[in-house]
């Protein structure tokens, strides 16, 4: 397969979301199962699962060479596999292999682990630059099957590993819309003291646990610039339109009280990247979707530092 050597990055791409990847990257080279190949660096790409820095194209003869090859480019390589399954696996197969992903949250540290395809007999592809910690932006969270009243805690958790910051004893939380209280349950059970507010009640259990206070109205009745006190963390998973959704964000940042932001933004009907653009204008903000999210994303106020580094190095080249 011949793809142009000028590949800036590649994207991974949740199958259902490919197309509305490639309108947001507007430059594609190619297109190789859920993999976007792009001229384009383009870092806050919304429906990127993964991005691969600096990929490398490079020919190789033998599987013995292409073996060498990433063995000095790197100690750990994820298989993305997407043609010469067979010649792909035996290369998989004399590399040293990375330790278990699957972690408890909140995560230990994950190894640095690269990525590799083969685009052809002779041809192979890698980066060991990514900017997820999972490989392919995927999480392999050990589930909690006992505590949380629904699934909804995997969104955070996912979250807050991303952004590589955590609640924690000391700390005040909002969680606005929070019922049955997935995401009240993650925040607590960090150390933080939550306030948690619903026009539908809390899960008994959960509004049980020490340090969380329940307010049962809605939470766009709550006005930021009005609350008494500040806090370290709002939390949000309302089922809302966008434009509600963003009116409320604008509330809070510019009422100076909240010092992190992280919201489920709900799409409706089919994506619309114009319905996003409006969050990702917000100056040292951050929009994506998730490996959890379904048909929605996820907004962070202040962006996760990774990206800010990365944007940092990205201008220094």
């Amino acid at each position: 397969m011949n793809i142009d050597k000028n590949i800036a990055a590649i994207y991974v791409a949740k199958p259902e979301f490919l197309n509305t990847l490639c309108e947001e990257l507007g430059e594609v080279t190619a297109i190789i199962e859920d993999l976007i190949f792009s001229p384009r660096k383009h870092l806050k790409a919304c429906f990127a699962q993964d991005i691969w820095l600096e990929p490398k194209l490079v020919k190789f003869q033998s599987i013995s060479e292409a073996v060498k090859i990433l063995r000095q480019a790197g100690k750990f390589w994820y298989l993305h596999p997407i043609s010469q399954i067979r010649r792909s696996r035996l290369i998989e197969a004399q590399l040293r292999q990375y330790p278990p992903l699957e972690r408890h949250f909140p995560i230990a540290e994950i190894p640095s682990i690269g990525c590799f395809s083969l685009l052809d007999q002779h041809t192979l592809v890698y980066s060991n630059q990514r900017i997820k910690k999972w490989p392919q932006g995927q999480c392999f969270f050990i589930e909690d099957k006992i505590n949380p009243p629904n699934r909804a805690y995997l969104k955070l958790w996912e979250a807050l590993t991303l952004l590589e910051k955590y609640p924690k004893q000391g700390e005040w939380a909002l969680d606005l819309g929070a019922s049955p209280g997935g995401w009240t349950y993650v925040v607590q059970s960090l150390g933080a003291k939550v306030t948690a507010i619903d026009k539908a009640p809390l899960d008994a259990k959960i509004a049980k646990l020490p340090g969380v206070n329940f307010l049962q109205q809605s939470a766009f009745a709550l006005e930021p610039a009005h609350v008494e006190r500040s806090y370290d963390w709002v939390f949000s998973d309302i089922a809302c339109y966008p434009e509600r959704a963003y009116t409320l964000i604008n509330k809070w940042i510019e009422s100076g009280k909240a010092r992190q932001l992280i919201f489920t933004i709900k799409l409706q009907g089919k994506t619309d990247l114009a319905s996003i653009k409006p969050f990702q204008a917000i100056p040292n903000s951050y929009v994506t979707q998730l490996f959890y999210n379904k048909h929605e994303t996820t907004f962070f106020y202040p962006a996760p530092s990774f990206i800010l580094m990365k944007q940092t190095e990205a201008r220094a080249q």
